[in-house]
């Protein structure tokens, strides 16, 4: 048996009609890296937002640091740096001025982790009470 034919001048094998199952492997194979890449996008928005929350508590777990130090030393003003927490770090730097006759101090913490960073403050004011210094927040006025 003779299995090729001669096809416009050519000797080959005859057409099995595989351009049809072609396509539809082409477009299943397009579909599966499709669905892949949807998938990885997905994946990384739900990290990032894990990430954000994440920074976000960091950055106030440093907040809570700075006022817990201030209020057992309100003379302190050295801030931390990079001090790691929870699979990240924060740090904290003060900034002290005088307006007329009233000391503010306005503190920013930085949590970061991954590679989202976010920044929680206050404002705080000096003020005497029963004879011992105390920061209090300001209305930032």
């Amino acid at each position: 048996m003779n299995h090729f034919k001669k096809y416009a001048g050519r000797t080959s094998l005859p057409p099995s009609g595989g351009v049809g199952i072609r396509i539809v492997w082409i477009l299943l194979s397009l579909m599966i890296i499709m669905l892949a890449i949807v998938f990885l996008i997905s994946n990384q928005q739900k990290n990032q937002a894990r990430y954000s929350r994440k920074a976000l508590e960091i950055s106030e777990y440093g907040l809570m640091c700075v006022l817990e130090t201030l209020g057992k030393k309100p003379s302190w003003s050295d801030g931390f740096s990079k001090i790691p927490y929870d699979d990240g770090w924060y740090s904290a730097k003060l900034n002290r001025r005088m307006k007329g006759d009233t000391l503010f101090c306005t503190v920013e913490a930085i949590g970061h982790i991954g590679t989202v960073t976010k920044k929680s403050g206050c404002r705080l004011r000096l003020s005497i009470v029963n004879s011992d210094s105390v920061w209090m927040r300001s209305d930032g006025r």
